[in-house]
C-alpha cells in the first residue's frame, strides 16, 4: 500500500517537475499497469528510422533526466524502445528490434550525460509487440513509435506484504491459508 501511495505522489510530483514538457504534448506521466511511466513520442526524438537524438530531443531527455535525480535518485528506470510495425530493413537496422533497441540505449545514454546515475538505469525494446494504438493508421504508427522510461517496482515492497500475509489486493489472509490434511 505504501509503494502504491508512493507512485501516486511520485507521478504528480513528476507531472509539476515535467509541466512544461507535458504542456507541450511532449511527454506524459501516467501509472500503467501499476508501473510510473513516462511517454515520449519519437517523432520528438528521433527521425523516422533513425536513432540520432534531435538536439530537441536532447533537451527533452536532459529536462527529464533532471527530474528524475531529484525524485527518485535511489530508484531503478528502464528506457524502453517501442516501434511501429512498419518493416525496416537496412544495414544499420535489419529489423524494428534493432531500432528500438538503439533508441532505448541512446535515450539511456542522453540521461546518463544529464547526470541521471548509470547505476539506476537500464535499457530495453519491446520493438512493435506493445502497440498502444491501431497500426493501421499513419497517427497510430506515430503513437507506437515512442520511448517509455518505466520506474522499476521495488520489488521488496512485495516480499513485505508477502511475509505480512498480504494477498492480492493488500487484504490479510485472503488465499494465503495452508489447507489441512484430511
Amino acid at each position: 500500500m505504501g509503494n502504491d501511495r508512493w507512485k501516486r505522489g511520485c507521478e504528480k510530483d513528476l507531472q509539476a517537475d515535467l509541466a512544461p514538457l507535458v504542456s507541450k504534448g511532449l511527454l506524459t506521466v501516467d501509472v500503467k499497469d501499476g508501473r510510473v511511466t513516462l511517454s515520449m513520442r519519437s517523432d520528438v526524438l528521433f527521425a523516422k528510422g533513425s536513432a540520432d537524438l534531435s538536439a530537441d530531443g536532447r533537451d527533452a531527455v536532459q529536462q527529464l533526466a533532471r527530474a528524475l535525480s531529484s525524485r527518485a535518485p535511489d530508484r531503478d528506470f528502464q528506457v524502453e524502445g517501442h516501434t511501429d510495425n512498419d518493416p525496416i530493413n537496412t544495414t544499420q537496422f535489419p529489423s524494428n528490434w534493432y531500432l528500438g533497441s538503439a533508441r532505448g540505449i541512446v535515450v539511456t545514454e542522453a540521461m546518463i550525460a544529464a547526470g541521471f546515475p548509470r547505476t539506476h538505469v537500464s535499457a530495453a525494446t519491446y520493438s512493435d509487440t506493445h502497440p498502444v494504438a491501431d497500426n493501421g493508421s499513419t497517427n497510430g504508427q506515430a503513437q507506437n513509435r515512442r520511448i517509455e522510461i518505466v520506474l522499476v517496482p521495488d520489488v521488496s515492497d512485495i516480499y513485505k506484504r508477502l511475509e505480512k500475509g498480504e494477498g492480492k489486493g493488500g487484504k490479510k489472509g485472503k488465499g494465503n491459508k495452508k489447507k489441512k490434511d484430511s
